[in-house]
């Protein structure tokens, strides 16, 4: 029996509620969405609304495309997960996040760049 979006929609709302060590209660409270409707929505039972999505979305600090993206790419979920993080910081610590990130992004560009090749290690090692 194929998945219906709803049930693929409450499997993604317990995974991420998981991944954040939330209990359905505390994402309840955190949300301001009711239990009930927590409960049915992760086994697919009920149709959340844009309001109640958005309010999940927040508190468990993923974004609406990733919910509601079926087919979206594990790269353009990552760089939806980098965008949540950046802002989710505060406006004044986020210039320090985007710095850091520039310089490590080029110093693992360089070590990527310079790094033996694995097959090249490997029959060294032999």
């Amino acid at each position: 029996m194929p998945m219906t979006s709803l049930k693929r929609l409450g499997g993604k709302l317990r995974a991420a509620r998981k991944k954040k060590g939330l209990t359905q209660q505390k994402l309840a409270d955190l949300s301001h969405v009711s239990l009930k409707h927590i409960q049915n929505c992760e086994r697919g039972k009920k149709n959340p609304s844009f309001e109640i999505l958005q309010a999940l979305a927040k508190v468990l600090d993923i974004s609406l495309d990733s919910l509601l993206a079926p087919d979206m790419l594990e790269d353009e979920q990552a760089a939806n997960e980098m965008r949540q993080i950046y802002l989710s910081c505060p406006p004044v610590a986020r210039r320090a996040l985007l710095n850091s990130t520039r310089v490590l992004a080029s110093e693992l560009k360089d070590m990527v760049q310079t790094a033996e090749p694995v097959s090249n290690v490997d029959t060294k090692n032999k």
